[in-house]
């Protein structure tokens, strides 16, 4: 069931790359999904696809980062190693986002609706508010030996701050958006975009932090991330889906009209 699965969620990603290539005669063809991809079963709580693992029982999964950025303005805190994002990410790794995708679709993820970007009125004043449908919470662990040589976990958040208010991102602040394909280009593979501090519709993840619309905002904390080129393990964690208040929620203010209208 789940080798089918993959297969027709590779065969579907290929097929629309090249046919939008083709229609479209693009100058540089998307970027493929790696060759023969397919779970390996190392037990009953661990699948492999390349180098990263994944639990189909706790739905989380993992895989191995290193150090990228330590000081410099960070626009990401994950990205993969091959793309143009590296030199505003906080990790890095050789695991791509298309392994990363097909892990959270095997493992049932539903990525979120939520609104990316605001929208402005003629004057450049925001107009409304980001809708959220609630899904795809997540949480983001680092794993990694201490000065001691003790093994920590604990959220990534904690390694960035807002530069102004000096308020870390923290704990449970991110949401699985899942990317997009557009003209048969998937976004996070084209950027090696993994998981977004500020926020970008191409990353398979995002934050919603205040501030997280700001690219000169965000900052390593110095003193709590490890030197470069240190390697660690990264933890993808599902969390349970939000309620959201009605104003913010999709479809939250059009709910009530059809109330009246049947009263």
């Amino acid at each position: 069931m789940k080798r089918h699965f993959l297969v027709s969620f590779f065969v579907g990603f290929a097929s629309l790359a090249m046919s939008q290539y083709a229609v479209l005669g693009q100058a540089f063809p998307p970027t493929k999904p790696p060759k023969d991809i397919k779970p390996v079963k190392v037990s009953e709580e661990e699948y492999k696809i390349g180098k990263l693992s994944f639990n189909p029982k706790t739905k989380e999964l993992w895989f191995p980062c290193r150090v990228n950025q330590n000081e410099v303005v960070l626009e990401f805190a994950i990205c993969d190693e091959f793309r143009g994002k590296l030199h505003e990410s906080l990790l890095s790794t050789k695991v791509t986002p298309f392994e990363i995708q097909i892990a959270l679709r095997l493992l049932r993820w539903e990525p979120s609706a939520r609104q990316i970007y605001r929208k402005f009125d003629e004057t450049g004043k925001p107009i409304g508010v980001l809708k959220d449908d609630g899904k795809g919470r997540m949480e983001i662990l680092v794993k990694y030996k201490g000065k001691d040589g003790k093994s920590l976990t604990e959220p990534i958040g904690n390694w960035v701050h807002n530069a102004n208010t000096k308020k870390v991102v923290g704990s449970g602040s991110w949401t699985y958006t899942g990317s997009k394909v557009i003209d048969g280009y998937f976004l996070a593979a084209e950027d090696g975009a993994i998981a977004a501090i500020y926020r970008f519709e191409g990353s398979l993840c995002n934050t919603f932090n205040p501030g997280s619309d700001d690219d000169e905002l965000w900052f390593p904390i110095t003193e709590k991330v490890p030197p470069l080129d240190t390697e660690v393990t990264v933890i993808f964690r599902p969390l349970p889906d939000v309620k959201v208040p009605a104003e913010r929620r999709f479809g939250g203010e059009s709910e009530k009209e059809p109330l009246k209208e049947k009263i």
